[in-house]
């Protein structure tokens, strides 16, 4: 008997589906998990409007580029020769016609001595010629030869002067001297390549009175841009300092390679931290606003039925709300139907469905 109740719940054990009862509460902790998942709130990113008000310039066009000096120059010498002094530091501030360097002139200096040393003797014998002819000694003829000599040797002794002067290198205007190019003792010589790249130069000096930023604007903006409109120049290091600025010039050329045009802008705020090379960034101010305008980001449009719409936060659901794309500038959109107040959501993810529950997440 014992035995035949063991053979039955062994039979009973081997028939019994454990595998589909255990495969059936997995499939139904799964799809509890989905339903509950589904009822979660969407955690989101929101954020509000940029609101320009009425008389604020409306930003037409954003470039990037370099403050530049407008009048600078790299230095050489007028002839080859070695450097015998140097009057220079990087950060020298210097004024025009100042004297910066100085090549070394031994043979200059002893044939423009040997020069003026003749020409006093030439002037001594035209002194004692003249009162010989006033006393009938000497004839006229000796003293037209003293004085036409003495002509030649003042002559002789200008281009000595101005040998030795070429020996002298002398700031053009003033400023401020960014680049030591070359060190007493070295051999430096005319610049025949010009510019940064000259060879043997001295010094590269630069006005910083002539500061200004030089931008690359795309060829489809520029027609947005004139002479003498406003800007406002961000300077990397000066961040979040924002100066004033105005186009200066548009270059009548273009970057076929990159279809880019140069555009200078003159920096109305001077500010002393300010160095050639620094990097900015400058944003071309249209007319003012007539009325306040509200600007949102272009990744927060999406499209329903060929409609532009905005996601935003109401309580704790999502809503779609409709909007009017009015214009578009460097910052956004500015558009219609939504205020400064709303609760915008940032880049809302696909799925997003109406009235779905959402968590703002914490900044």
């Amino acid at each position: 008997m014992a035995n035949g109740d063991a053979r039955t719940r062994s039979v009973i054990k081997k028939r019994f589906p454990w595998g589909w009862v255990v495969l059936g509460l997995v499939a139904v902790g799964v799809v509890g998990a989905v339903m509950a998942q589904g009822r979660a709130p969407v955690t989101v990113t929101t954020g509000k409007a940029t609101v320009f008000k009425a008389g604020e310039r409306n930003p037409l066009v954003t470039a990037s580029g370099y403050i530049v000096a407008r009048t600078r120059a790299t230095l050489s010498s007028k002839v080859l020769g070695r450097l015998e002094w140097l009057g220079i530091q990087e950060g020298s501030r210097v004024e025009k016609g100042q004297v910066i360097a100085r090549l070394e002139a031994p043979d200059l200096v002893a044939s423009r001595n040997a020069v003026a040393s003749q020409l006093a003797q030439t002037e001594l014998d035209l002194v004692r010629s003249q009162k010989l002819v006033k006393e009938g000694i000497a004839d006229q003829a000796s003293l037209d030869r003293l004085l036409n000599l003495q002509k030649q040797q003042s002559a002789q002794l200008k281009y000595q002067d101005a040998l030795l002067e070429s020996m002298v290198l002398r700031a053009p205007f003033t400023g401020v001297v960014t680049q030591k190019l070359s060190e007493v003792g070295e051999t430096v010589a005319p610049g025949s390549a010009g510019g940064a790249n000259a060879i043997n130069a001295v010094a590269v000096l630069a006005d910083f009175n002539t500061l200004e930023v030089e931008v690359e604007v795309n060829e489809a903006s520029i027609a947005k841009l004139k002479k003498a409109m406003p800007a406002e120049i961000r300077v990397d290091a000066l961040d979040p300092k924002v100066l004033k600025g105005q186009v200066r010039e548009i270059y009548p050329s273009s970057n076929r390679q990159k279809a880019v045009i140069i555009v200078r802008v003159a920096i109305q705020d001077r500010d002393p931290a300010l160095v050639p090379d620094m990097g900015a960034k400058v944003t071309f101010l249209g007319e003012p606003y007539a009325q306040d305008a509200v600007i949102i980001g272009r990744e927060q449009v999406v499209k329903r039925e060929g409609r532009s719409h905005v996601w935003a936060v109401e309580g704790d659901a999502a809503v779609l709300k409709p909007i009017t794309v009015l214009a578009e500038n460097p910052i956004g959109l500015e558009v219609s139907g939504v205020t400064p107040a709303t609760q915008l959501i940032v880049a809302p993810p696909e799925k997003l469905k109406e009235g779905a529950k959402v968590k703002v997440k914490a900044k």
